[in-house]
């Protein structure tokens, strides 16, 4: 049996099974087995330097690419900070590759 386990921020609802982007208009809901990768660069001098020259992405951005569209969209990305993100579903945690400088996404 597996435990149904879901937590609740500002700008996201994360569960088991999927993502929640919270929207004014119309939540948009990513069912994990549309997710082909997750990005994460935690907040740091040193990444926001280097993401800051050459690269699109920001520091506290979680990127979320998807294997097919979901509102003809392939990637969400929304803020969130990284004692947060610490607390959200063990099986979405680990899925998510950090930001290392100097090496690739």
């Amino acid at each position: 049996m597996v435990n149904h386990v879901e937590i609740e921020f500002k700008r996201a609802i994360f569960s088991t099974n999927q993502i929640i982007i919270k929207k004014r208009k119309q939540n948009i809901i990513i069912p994990l087995v549309k997710v082909d990768k997750l990005l994460y660069a935690k907040f740091s001098i040193k990444n926001y330097l280097s993401l800051g020259f050459g690269d699109w992405r920001t520091t506290g951005g979680l990127y979320i690419y998807l294997n097919e569209k979901i509102n003809n969209k392939k990637m969400y990305c929304f803020f969130i900070k990284y004692d947060n993100l610490t607390k959200i579903p063990e099986n979405i945690f680990k899925k998510i590759k950090f930001y290392v400088p100097g090496e690739p996404w």
